[in-house]
């Protein structure tokens, strides 16, 4: 049995939301690759305070403010190492290599330009994704649909899925065109509710997978282009594993409290919603029940936020 080496990692954000990355030296393991500060958690230390040691060994600066992100276990051919991250703000000191490594400052999206370790994959994922994951409600005209998303654009929602399970196969795809170009526009990304017909759309920047599309035999990612999000539904931890073998993006935890339009279902808690959002290797918004306030809850607990439909938008 491998050993399992326990990391405290840290996406170390500043006030102008860059975040801070780091060269590996050429001598160590994965040299020459970028990662995010930290470093191995000590006998008898909890994982902040191991955090705050190496951030300040390694580029000298300190913390006041730290929060979970995501936590990670990846096998490689010599060993498996569990990630603990944490974002971390309200930094203290002037970041530099004090091992003499090279260091960034890197807007989220310029991480994608850099190589980083394969286990660091889920993490600059997660450093992307918004806290908020607004979901379409009911809508009778596009006209509606277009301003309710509008609105909520203008007040910072930057991530939206599409679904309209009423409308004719042809309504859909019109409509959902409309919105990723108004979604666009407005500084925002749009995911669909569909399959590998939909991924072909030029236009398609993602979808997002029931979970009952999570049982193909075939990977979902060999069907999309790059750039294109994927993402998946998950109710349990079959589920959760079933979405990282098709190399899913993020997922939704589902339901986390009891809901209007599915009141039959039992609800996870919140409890079992923490424990399943441990043990996903994919950052997790928690759905279901759910608003606004929610939000904290599901962050102290290691999820992305909170995805929700009646929290954006208004009673039809």
């Amino acid at each position: 049995m491998k050993k399992v080496v326990h990391v405290a990692v840290g996406v170390i954000k500043s006030l102008d939301g860059r975040i801070l990355v780091a060269k590996r030296p050429k001598h160590t393991h994965m040299g020459g690759l970028w990662e995010f500060p930290g470093g191995k958690v000590e006998v008898g230390e909890t994982l902040e305070e191991a955090l705050s040691r190496e951030l300040v060994e390694e580029v000298g600066i300190g913390f006041e403010h730290c929060q979970p992100l995501i936590q990670i276990t990846h096998a490689y051919s010599d060993k498996t190492v569990l990630l603990d991250t944490l974002v971390v703000s309200g930094l203290t000191g002037q970041a530099h290599g004090r091992e003499g490594q090279a260091i960034q400052w890197v807007m989220p999206d310029e991480l994608n330009t850099l190589s980083f370790p394969e286990a660091n994959k889920a993490i600059i994922t997660a450093a992307q994704l918004p806290e908020h994951y607004m979901i379409t409600g009911q809508f009778s005209r596009l006209e509606e649909l277009l301003d309710n998303v509008s609105h909520q654009l203008a007040r910072g929602i930057r991530l939206v899925q599409f679904r309209a399970p009423w409308l004719s196969e042809q309504e859909y795809l019109h409509s959902a065109q409309q919105l990723q170009e108004r979604v666009t526009d407005l500084g925002g990304k749009l995911l669909v509710k569909g399959g590998k017909s939909m991924l072909a759309q030029p236009w398609c920047q993602g979808i997002h997978l029931r979970a009952s599309q999570l049982y193909a035999s075939e990977r979902w990612s060999a069907f999309r282009r790059q750039g294109q999000l994927l993402a998946a539904s998950c109710h349990n931890e079959q589920e959760l594993a079933l979405a990282a073998d098709h190399d899913v993006d993020f997922v939704t935890l589902s339901p986390v409290k009891h809901t209007k339009t599915h009141p039959e279902k039992e609800p996870l808690g919140m409890q079992q919603a923490r424990r399943l959002t441990r043990v996903s290797s994919r950052p997790v918004y928690w759905l279901g029940g759910l608003d606004q306030t929610d939000r904290e809850a599901a962050r102290s607990s290691g999820a992305q936020g909170v995805a929700a439909i009646g929290a954006y938008w208004p009673p039809h």
